[in-house]
């Protein structure tokens, strides 16, 4: 039996799942912070151009992000059924398996480094006036990409055998490498936007590092046995891990492609304050989000694994108590949100101008940001289960079904105030989407257990 996942089938569901989340919700709302931070260097350091500059490489990270969060979550939800099963030489092998993948998409990112980096940004909105800052911060950015999606991946494998507190701590050594750092670099040694981006490429390798300590070091803290030479390309498995993952990627590329959308309406009905103020939003949007991903991460390995072992009523009470925390969460970050926004847009910036239009964006934005913290939760539920076209229908509803397009169109009644309004309309219309979903297939996802199938049958 795998010592790290014996919790999973018997650890009380609560503590259990406050257990698993917290070090991913720490770790996540820590990047958070810490991106906000990085931020405030480079607004206070550079100034408010190499803040548009990389908001302008940011959906280029994202896309890297969904690849890497796309096979490393395939993979763990595969693992998480297996280990269920006490199949811990089959989730080795799907580990494996997703390291392959890895290789093959960060070799590919590199080489646009050196061959499409221009072409790219261009088509990713960058302008004239910040094409030269975003082209340094991007080149940095995608040459140690590698490190980046190692750790990503991995981290999804660590959290499918319960030790999430490892991975919190991986989260936040490359946190405060980074927080060290980028001030050196840029006041210090005044390296400028160069700063800020090595200073990330280092963070990355920090935390591939210890990804590689936790599964492959002589001491390692894994319990899954590595049998390099009976290593096989699985390409059913491969095919399996991309359909699990298809659903986080194309949510997190719907959001790359979504921040390009709003770049291009904003250069287009604005000009650098207002690409500057959503380029400073973007780092609060990720604060709204992160920690849901925390409970949901916290949440996939018990759902997955009770679900393999068809112990159904673990797998109903974590639903259930993942869907009160993450909306309780959901509307205290919503309530700081709409309450203090003007001492938000101060920590970045003095500028009268960009903080009162970062107030109006910040109030209309995030209106009803509490409502999409159900999508993550069911979408992260059909992750869990291996059910992958409802959760990539789920990842397309928010983004691309309705804020994209209305992105598009409601600037061309309202300006920039249109470009704030798409959000909260497509929130409520994702927030009915997924609960209209989970009402439909709640069979599924609220599955009775063999017990109470077999009570039932009897009392009838």
């Amino acid at each position: 039996m795998n010592q790290n996942t014996e919790q999973l089938r018997t650890d009380p569901i609560g503590r259990l799942l406050f257990k698993l989340s917290l070090p991913a919700m720490i770790g996540m709302l820590v990047t958070a912070l810490y991106n906000i931070i990085d931020t405030i260097f480079v607004a206070r350091g550079i100034g408010s151009t190499a803040v548009a500059a990389i908001g302008i490489a940011f959906p280029i990270q994202m896309i890297l992000m969904a690849v890497s969060s796309a096979v490393g979550l395939g993979g763990a939800s595969i693992s998480s059924r297996k280990l269920g099963k006490g199949d811990d030489a089959g989730a080795a092998v799907t580990f494996l398996n997703v390291l392959f993948l890895v290789g093959v998409f960060a070799a590919f990112a590199v080489s646009s480094a050196f061959f499409m980096l221009d072409d790219i940004l261009k088509v990713f909105g960058a302008t004239s006036a910040i094409m030269e800052l975003s082209r340094q911060y991007l080149s940095v950015v995608l040459i140690s990409s590698p490190f980046f999606m190692f750790t990503l991946a991995a981290s999804a494998m660590v959290r499918a055998e319960g030790q999430a507190p490892y991975q919190m701590k991986v989260m936040l050594t490359t946190v405060v490498v980074n927080l060290v750092t980028t001030p050196l670099f840029i006041f210090t040694f005044g390296w400028g936007i160069y700063g800020a981006a090595w200073s990330t490429a280092l963070a990355q390798v920090v935390g591939s590092v210890l990804m590689l300590r936790f599964f492959f070091a002589k001491n390692r803290r894994t319990d899954l046995d590595f049998q390099w030479r009976k290593f096989r390309i699985r390409f059913g498995e491969l095919k399996e891990i991309m359909a699990i993952g298809s659903s986080s990627f194309i949510m997190m590329v719907s959001q790359s492609i979504l921040f390009v959308g709003v770049n291009v309406m904003l250069g287009t009905y604005g000009g650098t304050e207002e690409l500057a103020i959503f380029a400073i939003i973007n780092k609060f949007m990720a604060l709204v989000g992160m920690p849901i991903m925390g409970i949901v991460q916290g949440m996939q390995p018990i759902v997955g694994y009770n679900f393999g072992a068809k112990q159904f009523d673990r797998m109903r009470e974590t639903i259930w108590t993942a869907m009160r925390a993450g909306i309780a969460i959901a509307v205290i970050i919503w309530l700081t949100l709409q309450l203090i926004p003007e001492q938000l847009m101060r920590m970045f910036t003095t500028d009268v101008n960009l903080i009162a239009g970062g107030v109006t964006a910040i109030h209309v934005l995030f209106a009803v940001s509490f409502l999409p913290s159900v999508q993550m939760l069911v979408n992260g539920i059909y992750q869990s289960l291996g059910k992958a076209r409802v959760a990539m229908f789920l990842s397309l509803s928010r983004q691309t079904l309705y804020t994209i397009p209305l992105v598009f169109i409601l600037p061309n009644f309202f300006g920039v105030f249109g470009v704030w309004l798409a959000f909260p309309i497509a929130d409520a219309m994702t927030f009915l989407t997924a609960v209209g979903m989970a009402v439909w297939d709640r069979k599924l996802l609220f599955r009775p257990s063999e017990d109470e199938i077999e009570a039932k049958a009897t009392n009838l």
